[in-house]
């Protein structure tokens, strides 16, 4: 039975891939989260030292901006007019956001721009796989925002200041440019809504400046905390060698452990098995290999996510899942595919071992059917070619007789073509026969489907060699029976001096016919294939032996007469 490696060559190479994958990223994402560590990490951040006088500042700002909320409150319980409500309630909802921009910076200051990570309690009741799925993919989500929050956070705080010098600029240019008013001339009420209105200008330069003041102390604070947090790349390895690395590792380890040793157990069986053959199994063996390999591949990979789920490693677990969910929708397109392959595992499809197909012009015979399929040439041993599924999937084999013919000749046979050209079989490749001289000058390559369009004759299988000679007119009462029979004892007797005369099995020579000028004799000598490099001198022996018959019984040979007619 040749159906032990069946299964795990294809799956083997997609679940290494797999883990190679992931532990590429994942060696690189722990750098990156270990740059990244909280405060609670081995690692500990240095103490910095903070100004007091600034932390005074934001809680005097956030008590100013209580009172004027409280100030803003009653008045919105005065008013009577829808709109100057409105007005009221929209400069609440921007005093109220203040006070928790100012309640979280000073918290971010103290912190170096940490906070605690947000906890969603909530419990979905119903059925919901989009749910299910963002659920799955949120680890690896939650993640890469780790990966980039602390780069986020110093852009923005960036963008802020930049943002906040800009508006300090302006709201300058509009001071000077108030400054720059007479006042003399103005009235009471006018004088009034100018001091408002100036007022009201250097309240929002006052809290651009103070904006600005926190942005930069956070922006200050991450970066000491960053600088000094900082790791050496060995810690970086070490760090990942004791956490995530170790998982990878433990869950590869489990994954060749299950694999293999279902592997080795299945060669046992095998080995059990093929010392007592059974035909009529053949089949059924198929089948249940079939279905072991599938097992052992899926407890393999159910090995990984135990202990994948040991470990705890949440984001581990979902990177799998999505790997395995991605090779199953990429590959759903190919299952009619592998469905036909399946057949022609199972030895039920166009193509069964032990039968044979064409192969390029070049019938072969199906020796072993697997994901690799060996093709043999039983006339040329040295022909083996290995055909994937994919390929023979496109194929119709058929049985074969025990006298049916494999090839016209194998190397180191003397062929003939159609065209009269001779020569020695030096290579057979699926592709080209190359042919020289006996000696093995003068290559010539030709392709396969030419070489067998040219209809070689294989000499060194045995091969017959004709030739003709004639005698005068005057030996006519002896043309027939004497003559020939003198011919062919002298001819073979001068044939068996020569160093292939043992390969001359039979020689014929026969009274051919009356021609214009002479009697006409045919000869004919068979030879078996171990002469086959000999066929020209052969030719040419039977004329110089027929020749020497000729001279020896005193016999005229005639020459062709031509007459030349003057008109």
């Amino acid at each position: 039975m040749h159906t032990q490696r069946v299964i795990q060559n294809k799956s083997t190479i997609i679940l290494l891939l797999i883990f190679f994958v992931s532990t590429t990223i994942y060696a690189t994402h722990s750098q990156a989260e270990n740059e990244a560590l909280p405060v609670s990490s081995k690692q500990k951040i240095s103490q910095h030292v903070i100004s007091p006088n600034k932390l005074n500042n934001i809680v005097e700002n956030i008590n100013i901006q209580k009172n004027t909320l409280k100030t803003k409150l009653e008045q919105l319980e005065k008013v009577g007019s829808a709109q100057e409500k409105a007005k009221i309630q929209e400069k609440i909802d921007e005093i109220t956001d203040f006070i928790a921009a100012q309640k979280s910076s000073f918290e971010m200051i103290l912190t170096a721009g940490f906070a605690l990570p947000e906890t969603d309690t909530s419990e979905g009741k119903e059925f919901d796989w989009q749910k299910d799925l963002l659920e799955i993919l949120q680890p690896i989500f939650s993640e890469l925002r780790q990966m980039t929050e602390y780069k986020r956070k110093l852009d923005g705080l960036q963008q802020n200041i930049i943002a906040y010098k800009t508006q300090i600029t302006e709201i300058e240019e509009v001071l000077d440019h108030i400054a720059g008013i007479n006042k003399q001339g103005l009235g009471e009420e006018a004088l009034k809504q100018f001091e408002k209105i100036n007022r009201k200008w250097q309240r929002e330069l006052a809290e651009n400046q103070q904006l600005l003041l926190v942005a930069r102390l956070q922006y200050g604070e991450m970066v000491k905390s960053q600088t000094a947090r900082e790791i050496s790349i060995g810690e970086h390895f070490k760090q990942f060698a004791s956490g995530r690395g170790a998982t990878l590792l433990m869950a590869l380890a489990a994954f060749t452990l299950v694999y293999f040793s279902m592997l080795m157990l299945w060669k046992g069986i095998i080995w059990i098995s093929e010392r007592k053959p059974n035909e009529k199994w053949e089949y059924y063996q198929r089948v249940i290999t079939l279905i072991y390999h599938v097992m052992m591949v899926m407890l393999a990979i159910a090995a990984v996510f135990y202990v994948l789920s040991v470990r705890n490693d949440r984001v581990l677990i979902a990177l799998g899942i999505i790997l395995l969910v991605s090779i199953i929708w990429v590959l759903k397109s190919s299952i009619p595919r592998f469905i036909n392959e399946l057949k022609l595992l199972l030895n039920t499809g166009s193509v069964r071992e032990g039968e044979c197909i064409t192969y390029n012009g070049i019938q072969m015979k199906v020796a072993e059917l697997n994901f690799d399929t060996k093709l043999t040439n039983p006339f040329i041993p040295e022909l083996n070619i290995r055909l994937p599924l994919a390929e023979l999937i496109n194929y119709v084999s058929r049985p074969y007789t025990e006298d049916e013919p494999w090839f016209p000749c194998k190397a180191g046979d003397f062929i003939m073509l159609a065209d009269g050209k001779y020569g020695l079989v030096k290579c057979i490749t699926p592709e080209n026969v190359l042919l020289t001289l006996y000696n093995g000058m003068m290559p010539q390559t030709y392709a396969i489907q030419d070489f067998l369009a040219a209809k070689p004759e294989n000499l060194s299988q045995g091969f017959i060699v004709t030739s003709e000679i004639g005698i005068d007119y005057k030996y006519q009462p002896q043309c027939t029976k004497e003559i020939p029979e003198i011919l062919r004892a002298g001819i073979q007797n001068g044939i068996q001096q020569e160093s292939y005369g043992r390969s001359l099995k039979h020689l014929q020579v026969y009274f051919a016919q009356a021609n214009t000028s002479s009697l006409d004799y045919k000869i004919v000598a068979f030879f078996d294939g171990q002469a086959a490099e000999y066929y020209y001198p052969i030719n040419r022996a039977l004329q110089r032996h027929a020749v020497e018959v000729c001279n020896q019984q005193q016999w005229e040979i005639p020459f062709t007469q031509v007459v030349v007619h003057n008109t």
